[in-house]
């Protein structure tokens, strides 16, 4: 049996939806190493902010560590000393880490992602 009342209208639909698949997937995977590595990089921020005062007495010693840090996970050409701010008194220390990040998500198309995290621990 022949059907006479298909056309095949759905082929542009079709080239559309794969069209916006493939671009939404090309986007995550420029997107989401930004967003791991920062993650990843805050939990490093938690715990030097955690390192007891006898190890890390002046902010710059905390500085140092955040910059060796940061070299190793190769996000100097993002992250500078001049983006933290540490401050410490007689019972907790404060990290606030603020900085942009330019990425590709398409090609034609660059964003900008801001990130600011602030850590907060008692000092032991």
């Amino acid at each position: 049996m022949r059907r006479t009342s298909e056309r095949g209208e759905g082929r542009v639909a079709n080239i559309i939806f794969f069209g916006l698949l493939i671009a939404i997937g090309l986007g995550a995977w420029n997107v989401i190493p930004v967003y791991y590595e920062h993650y990843d990089f805050t939990d490093k921020v938690e715990e030097i902010c955690r390192t007891p005062v006898y190890k890390a007495r002046t902010p710059e010693i905390i500085k140092g560590m955040l910059m060796k840090e940061v070299q190793e996970r190769r996000l100097g050409q993002w992250i500078g000393p001049e983006n933290f701010e540490i401050s410490t008194n007689a019972r907790n220390r404060q990290i606030l880490l603020r900085y942009e990040r330019p990425t590709k998500v398409l090609p034609g198309w660059e964003k900008i992602f801001g990130f600011e995290y602030t850590s907060e621990q008692p000092l032991l």
